[in-house]
C-alpha cells in the first residue's frame, strides 16, 4: 500500500472503526490519517496500515485529494462530498 498519501480511506480497527478519513502521510508500516473533526490536520492519528482500507470510486481507482493547501474545514466538506462515491 505504498503511494497512498492523499487517498480516501476507512478505518477498520480501533475506537475510530468505520471513520472515513484522508491519509496525510506514510512512515514505514504506519500512516497518519485525519477527518478534519475528531482528528484534525494538525494532529493526525497514527494508524497501522493493515487497519486502514483504501476507498475506491466507481472506476476502481482510489479517490485522491491532490491540492496542497488542506484545512480542517475544507477536509470536512471534501469528505462529505466524496462519501457518496465510495465503494469499500
Amino acid at each position: 500500500m505504498s503511494g497512498t498519501e492523499g487517498c480516501l480511506a476507512v478505518s477498520l480497527a480501533g475506537r475510530d472503526a468505520g471513520m472515513i478519513c484522508l491519509i496525510l502521510r506514510e512512515e514505514g508500516e504506519h500512516c497518519y490519517v485525519a477527518d478534519g473533526r475528531g482528528r484534525r490536520v494538525e494532529t493526525p492519528k497514527k494508524k497501522n496500515r493493515k487497519h486502514v482500507r483504501l476507498i475506491t470510486g466507481e472506476d476502481g481507482e482510489p479517490i485522491r485529494y491532490s491540492d496542497k493547501l488542506l484545512t480542517n474545514r475544507f477536509l470536512r466538506s471534501w469528505l462529505r462530498e466524496n462519501a457518496g462515491r465510495v465503494q469499500v
